[in-house]
């Protein structure tokens, strides 16, 4: 026999979806603003769409886990890296749904149909990340910390369920039911 979480779960179910639903927005916002050497961005983190996408809830029963899944990436992006080497034909995909217009080291406008330039602006900009890592966002520490006060209220849950299953909890720790609301447990004495 094991206790019977319903309430707890549920609790938790939601807990993990609204922070799912936190992220999703978080990642689409589009006041963000990061600075770096090259200037000030402010625009959505989510450019090609891959790391919102990525974003699944994933409970296991078996382990009675509640999780957030989705690209590791996010995590960089979250925390920041010191050093980074992403692929140059994801740079280039990123460049070009990310970019309205771009510039070379020149301040020169470079039309984002010729290839060959924005794969050079993907190769520079790999070296960089390489070098210099990724810029901190901290999308993800903020939604956790903005919703882990919410966790306060797990004790409701968690009363509702061991009230509701209480019998089995005293059974568990060894004591014998003797009548209908009566428990006993019984000890040895030592003589």
């Amino acid at each position: 026999m094991s206790l019977k979480l319903k309430n707890t779960e549920k609790y938790l179910k939601q807990y993990t979806k609204n922070l799912l639903d936190h992220s999703i927005v978080e990642i689409s916002r589009k006041d963000r603003t990061r600075a770096y050497k090259s200037g000030i961005i402010t625009g959505s983190i989510n450019a090609t769409g891959s790391l919102q996408e990525s974003l699944k809830f994933y409970y296991s029963k078996k382990k009675n886990t509640f999780n957030i899944i989705g690209n590791s990436y996010g995590e960089s992006v979250d925390e920041g890296t010191t050093s980074s080497n992403p692929p140059v034909r994801k740079l280039i995909n990123w460049l070009v749904s990310k970019n309205k217009t771009l510039k070379d080291t020149k301040n020169n406008t470079v039309d984002i149909s010729d290839f060959k330039k924005v794969r050079r602006i993907a190769f520079a900009i790999q070296k960089s990340l390489k070098f210099r890592g990724i810029q901190q966002t901290g999308f993800i520490t903020k939604i956790i910390k903005e919703n882990f006060i919410k966790l306060n209220t797990i004790y409701n849950p968690v009363i509702k369920d061991v009230v509701l299953d209480l019998d089995n909890i005293l059974l568990q720790a060894g004591y014998k039911k003797t009548g209908k609301e009566t428990y006993v447990i019984e000890t040895q004495t030592k003589q």
